[in-house]
């Protein structure tokens, strides 16, 4: 008997060229735990991927569903039948995993998908306006093909039950990790060349994140204007980000505000640069409408930054009292979080001595061995 459990992993991101180089929260989930399945002896991995771009640079051996992810989903749901390729890949797997929100419609093969949020349906204001009826009916209904769903926060289990009408009897969660390079210490003089090449000061705020509504960086902006003179001209503010959908108006405020040198918009940072750039911060300011978990804010902790975070969704599952929690509505509040952390040496001392706790009952390890142990429960 065969004691190796087949997966089928869902590796689009990971192959295809327009995101392999610049992964986001899922690409990183997909990455790390592939490596984990990969470096065990009772797992073989199968890398599946659903769109040709991915197909033509993915490695051999791996699967490739013969028509685009889009085309075969509308398909699926106008015939109800599986997707093309589904007898071939029943051979070579026992469960199919989806991390990516491209999940396959199989037949004979269980399913497993993660789902990170709701915002294409709890908050569309916040979506591309292009075709959003369509491909929110199409989301809605791909996601409803898993046998299993796992949610990767508490608090999204009753969005996802709520908006994807997903049974709660069908969902198990399981937290993110933060990867142990980030506990490392960068050499000084690592820190100090980056703050030169991107001309920051000794002190600066820092946020992370694509630009985008959610992320509530006008709100940074307007509680940094809050804060007394004297402070600012001593502190900046570090906007680390590529600008996503619905930035016009931040883009250009964002412009105006680094008129006066006390604000810095880095647009995109390679990835080899975000450690120093986390751990040159004298604080991490994370005040987001909405998260699924909140990478960035295990990543500060590891990183030994002290946080000032949003009090709603995931963000407080995450941060416990590692971090100074405000209403993301608050600019007040944000503002006062943020001058305390900066000012306040033993409040930023305690923070980091938290933070860095906190980070180290999240790893990708046990998040691996939970998901490991819902595909197994399906087979």
């Amino acid at each position: 008997m065969n004691t190796r459990l087949r997966i089928g992993l869902g590796t689009t991101l990971l192959h295809d060229p327009a995101t392999r180089d610049a992964l986001d929260g899922i690409g990183v989930y997909t990455r790390e735990l592939r490596a984990r399945f990969d470096a065990r002896v009772d797992v073989e991995v199968v890398p599946a991927v659903m769109r040709r771009a991915a197909a033509l640079a993915a490695p051999p051996g791996t699967f490739s569903f013969p028509v685009h992810r889009n085309v075969m989903a509308a398909w699926s749901l106008a015939t109800g039948r599986p997707f093309a390729g589904n007898a071939a890949l029943a051979r070579r797997i026992d469960v199919f995993f989806a991390t990516d929100y491209r999940v396959p419609r199989l037949r004979k093969i269980p399913v497993c998908a993660t789902v990170f949020d709701a915002i294409p349906l709890s908050h569309p204001e916040w979506a591309s306006p292009r075709l959003r009826a369509v491909k929110n009916h199409v989301l809605r209904s791909t996601i409803r093909w898993a046998d299993r769903v796992i949610a990767i926060s508490h608090a999204m289990v009753p969005e996802l039950v709520e908006h994807y009408a997903v049974p709660e009897e069908r969902i198990d969660v399981t937290h993110l990790g933060v990867d142990e390079r980030w506990f490392e210490r960068e050499p000084d003089a690592r820190v100090a060349s980056l703050r030169k090449h991107y001309r920051l000061d000794r002190h600066y705020l820092l946020f992370v994140g694509t630009l985008q509504p959610r992320k509530n960086v006008a709100t940074i902006l307007a509680a940094f204007a809050r804060l007394p003179p004297a402070f600012r001209s001593e502190v900046q503010l570090v906007i680390a980000g590529r600008a996503g959908w619905h930035t016009d108006g931040l883009v250009t405020a964002l412009r105006a505000a680094e008129n006066d040198g006390r604000v810095r918009w880095l647009d995109y940072v390679p990835a080899a640069d975000m450690r120093a750039l986390y751990q040159g911060a004298s604080a991490f300011v994370f005040p987001s409408l909405y998260e699924g978990f909140g990478l960035p804010v295990l990543e500060a902790f590891a990183a030994g930054v002290p946080v000032v975070c949003s009090n709603v969704t995931s963000l407080p599952e995450v941060a416990g009292d590692a971090a100074l929690q405000v209403d993301p509505t608050d600019v007040v509040g944000l503002a006062s979080a943020m001058e305390a952390l900066v000012s306040d040496d033993a409040l930023a001392q305690r923070m980091r001595d938290r933070g860095r706790n906190r980070a180290r009952e999240f790893t990708w390890d046990r998040c691996a061995e939970q998901t490991l142990a819902v595909l197994r429960s399906m087979v």
